[in-house]
């Protein structure tokens, strides 16, 4: 038996997806696929467009098994953080094969070559990239300076996100293999919607839902983009209780998750220029803090996730369940493998265990809570975690 996972977001899901999941399943003959895949808010910082519960529905609608919950933290951490925590996960369950991921290199060999260099060389405290930072330049843009082999590897999105993935497996020793997909169509970034590309990225798909020109993405998405049944999410919708929370938080800012002295100091010199969240970031946005990163520490500070990447890191050893987002009915022959093999526990009904969980755990249950709360009232269902439903498809 073959058992694949993929980390992700599906924000939205589109063809490109299906496409992925459809090639595991034919080149890798699996039997199983596992997704794991962020909650209501993604590693942009950004909320998801749509609710963790229709994305779930789309992912086992179009080829997945069964889809379990990244929790928040590293959900909407830097890429280290996302694919540590994922892999983590992964690894504990004790049944996984494969991890697949897309690339636009889409070859593994050149990609476990850099991962490994990048390993031993290319990490935040190294003397290479302490000595670039220094100088101003991002984290990212250290790494193909003092990589020039690798900068055209280094500067794409999808091989980036590839390479932590593969660092991750190696520094857990995980008896999990890498392999990857090459990306197709556009670019991640992409804004355009060409109707020659046989798939769009994510990007172009949510600026067509914020332009409200759904019409144009129909060919491009595995569903009718007019009758999803709830209305998109964007940033901005969190501008008033960001600025609210930046005014009452003043003292504590520097506390929150990827939060550093300078960037504190820049948001609160940049605080009474507020307008709106993305144009707030756009004044604080400079050489060594791009867009992504002050999003991600922004919505760090707005959802409370306080401690550092290393806190973190440590902390996903000691979480003992993980949240069951949805399943397919004939995927329990899994959920019986998984139940006998894994040391990390599969969590579908949270109110009936909560007490007995250890205070890691609930930290990350109470956070979810406290995320999705917020993320209800801004896409009209106001429903309580502890209250929602597995999605359940045959």
């Amino acid at each position: 038996m073959t058992i694949a996972a993929v980390i992700c977001e599906y924000n939205p899901f589109h063809n490109g997806h299906k496409y992925q999941l459809d090639m595991i399943r034919k080149k890798l003959n699996a039997d199983y696929i596992i997704c794991i895949m962020s909650g209501d808010y993604v590693q942009r910082g950004e909320p998801a467009i749509f609710s963790k519960e229709i994305r779930t529905r789309w992912a086992l609608e179009n080829g997945a098994d069964l889809v379990l919950q990244l929790p928040i933290a590293y959900a909407t951490g830097s890429a280290d953080l996302f694919a540590t925590g994922a892999v983590s996960i992964l690894n504990r369950l004790n049944c996984v094969d494969y991890l697949c991921f897309g690339s636009e290199c889409g070859d593994i060999d050149t990609l476990c070559i850099c991962a490994e260099k990048l390993l031993t060389e290319g990490q935040v405290g190294s003397e290479g990239i302490r000595a670039l930072m220094k100088q101003g330049n991002t984290f990212a843009k250290s790494r193909y300076l003092l990589f020039p082999e690798f900068e055209m590897l280094l500067q794409y999105s999808n091989n980036v996100l590839a390479l932590e993935y593969i660092m991750a497996l190696m520094r857990t020793n995980s008896s999990i293999k890498p392999y990857t997909i090459k990306r197709e169509g556009a670019d991640y970034d992409d804004t355009t919607i060409n109707s020659d590309e046989k798939y769009l990225s994510a990007t172009a798909i949510r600026k067509a839902f914020m332009d409200k020109e759904t019409e144009k993405i129909k060919p491009f998405v595995p569903y009718n983009p007019d009758t999803i049944g709830q209305k998109p999410v964007f940033m901005n919708d969190y501008s008033g209780e960001m600025f609210y929370c930046l005014l009452t938080k003043q003292d504590t800012i520097h506390e929150h998750l990827e939060t550093s002295e300078d960037l504190t100091k820049r948001m609160i010199s940049e605080l009474y220029s507020f307008t709106d969240l993305t144009s707030y970031i756009d004044h604080i946005k400079a050489k060594n803090y791009t867009f992504t990163r002050i999003s991600r520490t922004l919505l760090h500070i707005l959802l409370g996730i306080k401690g550092s990447n290393t806190m973190y890191k440590e902390m996903i050893k000691h979480v003992t369940h993980v949240k069951v987002l949805g399943f397919k009915e004939s995927s329990k022959d899994l959920l019986t493998i998984i139940s006998d093999k894994s040391t990390i526990t599969l969590m579908t009904k949270v109110p009936g265990i909560y007490e007995t969980l250890n205070s890691v755990t609930k930290s990350v249950v109470d956070d979810e809570v406290f995320a999705s709360s917020l993320y209800g009232v801004k896409c009209g269902n106001v429903t309580h975690e502890f209250s929602k439903q597995i999605i359940l498809v045959k």
